[in-house]
């Protein structure tokens, strides 16, 4: 399966109330992630980031 969103610009919002505060918005899909899930994603897209630029 492949999604593509080229196009997309992504938007990244807190709600401070909500039980995963961290919103990441690509089109219409909306991920609601915790501060740590969060951090995870960020150190994995940094890591692959290094290694693609190797």
């Amino acid at each position: 399966m492949k999604l593509h969103g080229r196009s997309l610009t992504p938007h990244i919002t807190v709600d401070p109330a909500a039980r995963r505060p961290i919103l990441l918005r690509l089109g219409g899909l909306v991920l609601a992630m915790s501060t740590t899930e969060a951090q995870q994603i960020a150190d994995q897209l940094h890591d692959a980031v290094e290694e693609a630029d190797q």
